[in-house]
């Protein structure tokens, strides 16, 4: 995971300081990251359950975070959401592996969630409206239970959704639902707000006036007209709190919730040269949407609190909304208004409130009655933890499944052999509760053990625990990469280059062919000015690890570094990077280092600024 910058709040009161200073994460352990995705197109099958009343059908993907992939209005006979015509993967997520498109949920920190590539448990219920389905699963960063139940009334989806603290201890909480929906050139976006907190990736957010946030005269509830992708949160009053994406023809999509849900967002790419390379790169040609999001906090940037064994709940109303097409053209309060009144008579916020306090009573608590998806077995073993079985109650019931968790159950059971066997690359666990596990004496000749005791040592900021733990982890044997992965982070860390190249390279002697240690080898040569040590380092790599577009990528940087431009620009002709990441200008860059003063072509061009 990319550490995320701190960001300055220009006008923000104390209180939004605090929650901007509070909580914020370094890391995604113990997930791993979820590279190693190609950009070629073939077909695949993916697990799914639908809902349908026959005015609505929801088709969800259990297997991919739960995300809802269509909403399809029956009534009028249109998609509400936007359907991304491919399900193509970009580094956009806290643990890099990220798509386009439906209704995201996002539990965690500032990002795209760790769980957004990864399978919820999820499973049929019964609900007041008929047969709903519940999503479920265990966030790992911050020991959360997250719980989302669907369910369709006449005309809208209705999730309801609680996150529940199963821990004495207080936590961060932070909670946003990102909404995707198609972006034409007259699409309007309005909520009912005056001002609006702004980000466009230049480190500040500032509030500004709504719908005219500068001087350009620009209408901002127009996403095709910004020439840059931008954040809009929008300061909304409650209690009748919504954002609304309507088309010219006065019909679209809704957002409402109960008032626990403050924030309020619009997110658009813009029309400028790096925003529309990023939707085709995200969605293919001819395809733009746009972003509605609603969140726990007025922004992203800020994390509110969490009691210990506490829980906290909302509902949130997703539906077709339509006004008179003439609406869509009215100045924007004018137009907000009218859509406020429309958004009214079709989900009162009464209704919501009661259909959530009769979900909390009477549904929350409900065993599920047939599971339809596995999610992690994590929650199993978190529970076995915390010697309950039930630590989130008969609601979400955590399954055993067979994956990773097998070795965290074995960790609690004090299987050490099962340990020493089937460890292997699993990301060691951090949080206090397993550190008191893994501090135990008989995992003390355990190679995995003490690499997972210097990991979190490392996390801690504990350098000093961490080189020891390292260290005996290599005389341990076993040929854990990350042990000399983890001593070069910290010679790099201590200005001892030699030291890391040492170490980066065993490293990867140990690990061939993973190609995210070769990734951070390299750059590591690079950012240092090692630039023929980054080539000599890339020439030893086997074929595959060598000619992805990463490498390539940085390969191009080394080139320059040591004046061979020609070479540099070849590489540029056809590179390719399927780990882009949001923000990221490294391509842009490496253009300008090769072709100073020239125009960027377009299928390198994702710079966003």
């Amino acid at each position: 995971m990319r550490a995320l910058p701190a960001i300055e709040a220009k006008g923000a009161d104390e209180a939004m300081q605090q929650r901007m200073r509070y909580g914020r994460l370094t890391h995604s352990l113990p997930y791993a990251r979820q590279s190693d995705y190609r950009r070629d197109d073939e077909e695949l099958e993916l697990p799914a359950v639908v809902l349908s009343n026959g005015v609505l059908t929801a088709t969800v993907l259990p297997s991919l975070g739960g995300r809802v992939w269509s909403l399809f209005d029956h009534r009028r006979g249109r998609e509400l959401l936007f359907v991304n015509p491919r399900l193509r993967f970009a580094n956009l997520a806290l643990t890099d592996a990220w798509f386009a498109g439906g209704i995201e949920w996002n539990l965690g920190t500032t990002g795209h969630t760790t769980l957004t590539s990864r399978p919820m448990h999820a499973a049929q219920i019964e609900t007041g409206t008929g047969t709903g389905v519940r999503l479920w699963e265990w966030e790992r960063t911050r020991d959360l239970v997250l719980q989302i139940d669907l369910a369709l009334d006449d005309d809208h989806l209705v999730a309801s959704t609680r996150v529940i603290n199963p821990d004495p201890e207080p936590k961060p909480l932070y909670y946003w639902t990102n909404i995707a929906v198609p972006e034409r050139t007259d699409t309007r976006v309005l909520a009912p707000a005056e001002f609006a907190w702004r980000t466009d990736y230049g480190g500040t957010i500032s509030k500004v006036p709504v719908p005219y946030p500068d001087d350009s005269g620009v209408d901002l509830s127009f996403p095709s007209r910004s020439n840059r992708a931008v954040d809009y949160f929008f300061d909304c009053p409650p209690p009748d709190r919504f954002v609304a994406a309507v088309e010219p023809d006065g019909q679209g999509l809704v957002h409402t919730s109960t008032e626990e849900l403050r924030g309020r967002k619009l997110f658009l790419w813009g029309a400028g040269a790096g925003g529309d390379r990023w939707q085709e790169w995200l969605s293919g040609p001819d395809t733009r949407y746009a972003e509605i999001q609603a969140g726990w906090c007025p922004t992203q940037f800020e994390h509110d609190q969490i009691p210990g064994a506490a829980e906290v709940s909302w509902t949130e109303a997703f539906g077709a909304v339509e006004v008179s097409p003439s609406v869509t053209r009215l100045e924007y309060h004018e137009a907000a208004d009218l859509v406020a009144s429309a958004v009214a008579r079709a989900t009162p916020v009464a209704q919501l409130r009661r259909w959530h306090d009769r979900w909390r009573r009477d549904h929350a608590d409900r065993r599920p009655t047939e599971m339809l998806h596995l999610g992690s077995g994590w929650g199993a073993v978190e529970s076995l933890l915390r010697g309950d079985a039930r630590v989130a109650g008969a609601g979400v019931p955590f399954p055993e499944v067979d994956d990773s968790s097998v070795v965290g159950r074995a960790l609690v059971s004090g299987d050490v052999d099962l340990v020493r066997t089937s460890a292997g690359h699993l990301i060691p666990p951090v949080s206090p509760r397993w550190q008191e596990v893994l501090a135990q004496p008989r995992w003390d000749d355990v190679a995995w053990v003490r690499y997972a005791r210097a990991v979190a040592a490392h996390a801690a900021g504990d350098t000093a625990t961490a080189a020891a733990e390292y260290e005996a982890t290599i005389s341990l044997g076993g040929g854990i990469a990350g042990a000399e992965r983890g001593l070069a982070l910290l010679a790099a860390a201590r200005g001892e280059l030699s030291e890391a190249m040492s170490r980066y390279a065993a490293a990867c002697i140990l690990a061939p062919d993973e190609r995210t240690l070769w990734t951070e080898r390299v750059e590591f040569l690079v950012d240092a000015e090692l630039f023929a040590e980054a080539l000599t380092a890339l020439e030893t790599a086997p074929p595959a690890v060598r000619d992805h577009g990463r490498h390539r990528l940085l390969a191009g940087f080394a080139l320059v570094g040591l004046g061979r431009r020609d070479e540099a620009d070849t590489l540029l002709a056809d590179l390719t990077v399927p780990d882009l990441a949001e923000g990221s200008g490294t391509v842009h860059q490496l253009w300008k280092l090769v072709h100073p003063g020239a125009p960027v072509p377009r299928h390198l061009d994702f710079h966003m600024g």
